[in-house]
């Protein structure tokens, strides 16, 4: 028997060697979605046969190690902050493991499955609540299977990531009970049919028909060899040529069927006192073409207590009025702070359009409002670098899944994509491999209701009234555990 147990410290090793690895693909620069079932596998097998200080150790280390090279370059961070903040991930991801260890101890049945599961949504729920980086890295984003994403629809990112970890958790508890058949049967109907019927929602979802109407939308980025070319030839004048440029595009855009014309974020670089002019300029190509134009601007101010730009985009009709002004609300870390955290929106003749701005999409609460909006399409100007490519993108195209709408995404430095409102791709251009300036989506006009539009996080503080509900129960378990043990040491005595 000793022998056995020492066979199986030694085989927990390779369990974590295992895991370690598919670290490195679990989630950031190198995804691969099944390593997100996968990787959690190993580790909590391996934490069966460690005790938890020990098992938390190993995960640390090995969670600092695959964080610092799979979030190299993806946080716009560096230096020993960006060191710090991959060892206090690593620490908050590796408890979860833990109380899933400690829990695995005190509780039987199949109950014992949610656990681990409902402990990392309610990590999650606390980092997405807390981090000015808003959804940006959670396990969710992992996932590309278009039928299984569309339970963001229902529960959101949380349903994604419960499933993800809860896969982990039954075949761990199905492996402590050597495969039993009738543990096997168990889980079959437990969680088997669960995930089977989240696959046939989604497919079922994918396969409705999406209504026949669409309106034509160009997104404009001005390509990088044409950026190359007004940086050698206009030096004193690039801002100039790149508004320049933008409002050619938008009259090729016109003569090409596009009714909604807007660009990339920060397209449009000006001061404060020669925005009135350049507006002027725009009203009257509205005008003359009969299109929306959004204008994604950068207003640099002069003599203002004001040092960092507005990151703004304003949206003009054809009839040359101004229809919203909307700021972004939530600016990547180190920007600054603008807007109110109020998305604005104009009907037209091709639905309700909205508008929000690229770091804006990695909030999914911030993009909960839009459900009493009832927006139709989603206009969002961008703007990335390679590192982030094409995922970022992907991460925006959640929240259109979540609350229904349908969404276009103009990025520099990054991926351009329109997405319906299931998530499928209908145009994509990708800044690195084109010179286009154009990206064309014919965009259906109306969205719907989902259900995670109407009722919010309910899954997330399902599975952390389950975990506070399950812990008291362990709670009063092992009281009176102890006050059995000193009743007999009593009786002993």
């Amino acid at each position: 028997m000793q022998n056995s147990s020492k066979t199986k410290i030694h085989s927990s090793y390779f369990y974590f060697l295992l895991g370690f690895i598919f670290l490195f693909f679990f989630n950031g620069r190198w995804i691969l979605p099944i390593a997100a079932f996968i990787a959690p596998i190993f580790l909590i097998r391996f934490l069966r046969f460690h005790k938890p200080i020990k098992g938390l150790l190993f995960l640390v280390i090995a969670g600092l190690v695959s964080n610092i090279f799979i979030w190299k370059d993806m946080m716009p961070i560096s230096g020993l902050f960006y060191y710090i903040l991959m060892l206090m991930m690593s620490i908050f991801t590796s408890l979860t493991f833990i109380i899933d260890r400690i829990y695995s101890e005190r509780l039987k049945g199949f109950v014992s499955t949610f656990v681990f599961p409902s402990v990392y949504v309610l990590m999650e729920f606390i980092t997405v609540s807390t981090n000015p980086s808003g959804s940006y890295g959670m396990l969710a984003h992992t996932q590309s299977s278009l039928p299984f994403l569309q339970l963001l629809s229902i529960t959101g990112i949380w349903g994604v990531t419960f499933v993800i970890l809860w896969t982990a958790s039954v075949i761990n508890w199905l492996w402590d009970h050597a495969f039993d058949k009738h543990v096997l049967r168990q889980s079959l109907w437990v969680y088997a049919v669960p995930v089977l019927i989240i696959l046939l929602y989604g497919q079922v979802r994918l396969a409705q028909q999406t209504t026949e109407d669409t309106v034509r939308v160009a997104s404009i980025n001005i390509p990088k060899n044409e950026q190359q070319q007004i940086y050698d030839n206009y030096p004193d004048f690039i801002n100039e040529q790149f508004n320049s440029s933008f409002l050619d595009y938008c009259h090729i855009a016109a003569l090409s069927g596009a009714k909604l014309v807007f660009g990339a974020e920060g397209i449009i670089n000006v001061s404060s006192v020669d925005e009135g002019e350049f507006v002027e300029r725009v009203k009257a190509i509205a005008i003359k073409d009969t299109i929306y134009i959004g204008l994604p601007m950068l207003i640099n101010p002069i003599n203002s207590t004001q040092t960092l730009p507005m990151n703004k985009i304003t949206w003009i009709s054809p009839q040359g009025e101004i229809l919203f002004t909307y700021c972004k609300a939530k600016p990547t870390p180190g920007e600054g702070s603008y807007g109110d955290g109020i998305i604005r929106y104009f009907d037209s003749p091709y639905g309700r359009i909205g508008s929000a701005i690229c770091f804006d999409m990695d909030f999914p609460s911030f993009l909960h409002q839009v459900h009493s909006m009832h927006i139709d399409i989603m206009t969002v100007p961008g703007n990335d670098w390679k590192a982030i490519t094409p995922y970022h993108t992907y991460v925006a195209s959640f929240r259109a899944i979540e609350q229904g709408f349908h969404l276009v995404r103009a990025t520099s430095w990054g991926l351009s994509a329109s997405f319906t409102n299931k998530g499928q791709v209908l145009s994509s251009q990708d800044f690195y491999t084109s010179n286009n300036a154009i990206l064309y989506s014919d965009v259906p006009m109306k969205g719907q209701t989902t259900v995670y539009s109407v009722v919010g996080d309910v899954f997330a503080w399902l599975c952390i009234l389950f975990f506070i509900s399950i812990s008291i129960f362990v709670l009063i378990k092992r009281v009176r555990a102890e006050k059995q043990n000193i009743c007999q040491q009593c009786k002993i005595q």
